[in-house]
């Protein structure tokens, strides 16, 4: 009995300082737990964190010092762009954007930059309607498409619609690329929902081959991938290096033999 009591007293001791120091140790690593050295974070304004993966492609993997850039469908001047990082360092580009109300913000915001007020068309025609659909809050859903439009407005079941239809002028991608930079420029940014694969099929990749295209490759609304524009870029000579859920990013496969 005293033998069993000495051992438990013991171990009761020993539990007792065990813990005493435990606790002693934890608080004497708190602070280095709890407040980590800052590490080096990388600002994105993509959507997804696109732009910073077009950064590394064009600056480190493709050497690139001043890469130039096309942003069909720029929208917002920073708000989930995906050139501005690019413009923020120092580079220069080309903003195309149809609607009107956001002219004044791309102006204000991308002084360095060029704005074409209007979108790209596929054919002859000169101007198209453009479908502005309301009740999304920052207008990012506007289309040529009429289909889109109707397409998205069923699939919301009430959320969104068509709220007016305008005018605007459209203008060739072929022609403003040589009239910026008689020539590709190092980047093509897509996003005009819906429009994208008609546009890429309208670009002359034989004599204008951007060395890097951004574009939305997922259905608008919806999950599914869209094979065609897949297809399309790998039949142009083009590899998939990267993207997000929404977009994926092409790199010409010239670049990486």
């Amino acid at each position: 009995m005293e033998r069993r009591s000495f051992l438990s007293s013991s171990f009761l001791l020993g539990a007792a300082g065990g813990a005493a120091a435990g606790v002693a140790g934890t608080v004497a690593l708190a602070p280095k737990l709890l407040r980590p050295q800052p590490l080096p974070g990388k600002l994105s304004y993509a959507q997804q964190g696109e732009d910073i993966a077009l950064w590394q492609i064009l600056r480190s993997v493709l050497g690139f010092e001043q890469p130039t850039y096309m942003d069909v469908g720029a929208h917002h001047p920073v708000l989930n762009n995906n050139t501005y990082l690019l413009y923020e360092r120092g580079c220069r580009g080309v903003l195309v954007e149809p609607n009107p109300a956001l002219h004044g913000l791309l102006e204000q915001l991308r002084p360095r930059d060029v704005l074409v007020r209007g979108g790209i068309g596929v054919t002859a025609q000169t101007e198209a309607d453009f479908y502005v659909i309301g009740g999304s809050q920052d207008a990012q859903l506007n289309t040529f498409s009429r289909e889109q439009a109707e397409t998205l407005v069923t699939r919301s079941k009430g959320q969104y619609r068509i709220e007016r239809v305008m005018k605007l002028p459209l203008l060739g991608i072929n022609e403003l690329m040589r009239k910026h930079w008689n020539g590709p420029p190092s980047l093509l940014s897509l996003d005009t929902e819906g429009f994208d694969l008609p546009i890429l099929r309208s670009l002359d990749f034989e004599r204008l081959r951007p060395d890097v295209v951004c574009v939305e490759s997922v259905e608008i609304g919806g999950r599914r991938l869209l094979a065609e524009i897949m297809q399309l870029m790998a039949q142009k000579g083009y590899e998939a290096r990267g993207g997000s859920f929404i977009n994926t990013i092409f790199v010409d496969r010239r670049h990486l033999a």
